[in-house]
């Protein structure tokens, strides 16, 4: 990446080289075309003064000498020849007739009396009619206008190299610049990619910039999240396979048991044992499921799916009207208390731990029942949403609140599988919320869920 970056600058570079060398071009040909179309005015003027001097038929050679004297004065050699072809007048006459000090002028100015380069004749009409021929040729000038001229040109091209020093100098550091600015995270990410094919999970690529996030950043925090994903996953795995064998252990165990009575005529009923059998394959298949629905879970983190917007009230309402007849059969009440507040959630998640939290206070209540509030923000803040589900059950010991939400963790007289409250704190996590218990023996629990 970092030569094809450098490789680009100085592609670019030899643009820059080549609109400055294509721009000197078109400068100087302008100029040397504003030049010539200068002396192509002047040739016309003298034309002029020239034709001016045809008349009645004939040349005033009076008039024709100031044409002549009008045209070295702007640095031309002219001679005239009428329609036979006959040398009327020329430059070198007049040269020879001006006045001494004119001619010191003049020959300060221009290199007198020949000029350079071949003639160009042009064709002179008097009213249509052609009167003659006007040959010119440009004589070689001498001082400061064609020291000017010359500066200019320099100038130009002193002007169009320094340009492109600056930009070419300024593109080769930005190249520079840019190489290791762009690729150096790139460089840092596919170093930390190696390390996780590796089984290095716990590798992070901090922010480099606190207040700027482009696409490096973007491609960072997707990279970070995708090393958590995987971390987590594995985590997940090597949590499962040593519960499966814990959990799976005893119920085999059982039922290797039973059979084994069976084979060496310790146990006649057979009743007995395949009921106690059947028992214990129902505690196999209610472990896999509770393994299932935590893989779930889980498995939320790697598709969050999409936010909806919901009225968090008529949500709360319709998932308590489900269960009422399950917690009523048990003669509990179940209360809500809490207004109309429009969210953004993820309803299907919010769904699952609500009802795991019901069911883990209908199972653990005996009387009274149970209580659901929630609101717009959670105490204290003026962001967000809260929801608390209290019950008049039995309690959680203080020394066993922080060990609740473990997988496969279960009070002694339980009977579940140990998976609710650790799928509602996978699940809040992921929606990037907070679960928290308050319990006192006797008296019930409060489960708060703070988004």
């Amino acid at each position: 990446m970092r030569t094809k970056l450098f490789l680009a600058f100085i592609f670019i570079i030899f643009l820059a080289l080549l609109s400055n060398v294509a721009f000197e071009y078109l400068i100087i040909k302008d100029f040397n075309d504003f030049i010539s179309g200068t002396e192509e005015d002047r040739i016309y003027w003298i034309m002029a003064s020239v034709e001016g001097s045809y008349k009645h038929g004939k040349w005033d050679l009076s008039m024709l000498s100031e044409a002549l004297h009008w045209g070295l004065m702007l640095g031309h050699e002219v001679y005239v020849e009428d329609g036979s072809g006959r040398k009327i007048h020329s430059s070198g006459d007049v040269y020879s007739e001006m006045n001494p000090n004119m001619l010191d002028r003049m020959n300060s100015l221009l290199k007198l009396p020949s000029g350079i380069g071949e003639f160009t004749w042009y064709p002179l009409y008097v009213k249509g009619e052609e009167i003659g021929k006007l040959f010119v040729r440009p004589i070689e000038r001498l001082g400061l206008i064609p020291m000017r001229e010359e500066i200019f040109r320099e100038r130009g091209r002193e002007f169009l190299i320094i340009s492109f020093l600056i930009a070419g100098g300024g593109a080769l550091l930005l190249a520079v610049l840019f190489t290791a600015f762009l690729s150096n995270p790139i460089r840092r990410l596919t170093r930390s990619a190696e390390k996780i094919a590796k089984g290095d999970f716990t590798v992070r690529e901090p922010k480099r910039y606190k207040n700027i996030r482009d696409e490096i950043d973007r491609l960072t925090e997707t990279f970070n999240y995708m090393a958590e994903a995987l971390q987590r996953e594995d985590s997940l795995r090597k949590h499962l396979t040593s519960n499966i064998a814990h959990e799976l252990r005893t119920p085999l165990t059982v039922i290797k048991g039973n059979l084994e009575a069976i084979e060496d005529g310790i146990i006649s009923d057979p009743n007995t044992v395949i009921k106690n059998i059947n028992s214990e394959i129902q505690r196999i298949i209610s472990l896999v499921e509770g393994i299932e629905d935590i893989t779930q879970a889980e498995a939320g983190f790697f598709k969050k799916g999409n936010e909806e917007e919901i009225n968090l009230k008529e949500f709360i309402e319709n998932i308590v009207e489900s269960m009422k007849n399950i917690i009523q059969g048990k003669g509990l009440y179940v209360k809500t208390h809490g207004k109309a507040v429009l969210i953004r959630t993820y309803p299907e998640k919010l769904h699952i731990i609500l009802k795991n939290l019901l069911t883990n206070a209908c199972k653990f209540t005996g009387s009274g029942g149970i209580t659901i509030k929630w609101g717009g923000g959670p105490p204290g803040s003026e962001n967000g949403f809260y929801i608390t589900v209290e019950d008049t059950g039995e309690g959680i010991e203080q020394s066993k609140l922080r060990k609740v939400f473990e997988r496969f963790y279960k009070s002694e007289h339980s009977g579940g599988k140990g998976l609710g409250l650790a799928i509602v704190k996978e699940l809040t996590e992921v929606m990037g919320g907070l679960v928290e218990v308050e319990s006192t023996i006797n008296k019930g629990a409060k489960f708060t869920l703070r988004f």
